[in-house]
């Protein structure tokens, strides 16, 4: 049995894996981490290693006081990888995209594929027909967009993500809502439409906490299984632990 933690920047969220599979899945609040890893490790003592990604650095070594019971591993650009990383500064690339382009090295095989993370952040991960990582971009999500508006302006008000009626609303927050919503679908497509005069043929994963806001229609895209990330995390658990 495995235990794979993915830290994130509002969630921590908890995979038990036994025989290759998930089994069991917990998520809370980021500040409540260390409780639920301690609950999960002392009543699951048939667990034989562990695996975490911390996009915000808030483990600080707490994992490892388990490396006496059994192996702990940390996502970092200096494991091993199924991929060759091209990332001109490999060790800033995030613990959460290393964990995706591995996801999509398992999930399609010798096949060029663009990641598309909607989360806090979202972010483009491009991985080629080669097994080459060859970087991608950072952009703001969707409530990043809608708190930007309100503490940069005066008098725009704090709305709740929603999905835009019409690309011209009719009033301020409409307004906010299209500018947000088709601004956003609109990038996607874009970075899409890039890639694939670029190369090919070309694969799309959607994935995250927020792609279930985008419409279903979304062009030549694949809306990944919600447990995307805990895969490329186990593949990457079954790489370094038996090497």
């Amino acid at each position: 049995m495995y235990l794979i933690i993915d830290l994130g920047n509002t969630l921590a969220k908890f995979f038990l894996y036994n025989n290759g599979q998930c089994v069991k899945e917990h998520r809370v609040n980021k500040e409540n981490f260390r409780d639920m890893a301690e609950s999960l490790i002392l009543s699951h003592t048939a667990i034989e290693g562990l695996i975490y990604s911390d996009v915000s650095n808030q483990a600080g070594g707490f994992f490892e006081k388990f490396s006496n019971q059994f192996s702990v591993i940390a996502v970092s650009s200096n494991m091993q990888l199924p991929f060759i990383n091209r990332y001109q500064s490999p060790e800033s690339l995030g613990s959460d995209r290393i964990v995706l382009v591995a996801a999509a090295c398992k999930s399609h095989p010798n096949t060029n594929v663009l990641i598309i993370d909607l989360g806090t952040c979202i972010t483009y991960d491009f991985l080629d027909a080669n097994n080459i990582y060859q970087g991608g971009a950072i952009s703001p999500g969707f409530e990043m967009r809608y708190k930007s508006l309100n503490q940069f302006t005066g008098n725009l008000p704090l709305l709740d993500a929603d999905e835009g009626q019409s690309p011209s609303g009719k009033n301020t927050e409409q307004a906010i809502h299209a500018g947000i919503y088709f601004g956003i679908i609109d990038e996607i497509n874009a970075r899409i439409k890039y890639y694939e005069l670029k190369y090919d043929s070309l694969t799309v994963i959607l994935t995250g906490g927020d792609a279930n806001k985008l419409p279903k229609t979304l062009k030549n895209s694949i809306f990944a299984h919600p447990n995307f990330m805990a895969e490329g995390m186990f593949h990457l658990l079954k790489l370094n632990i038996d090497s």
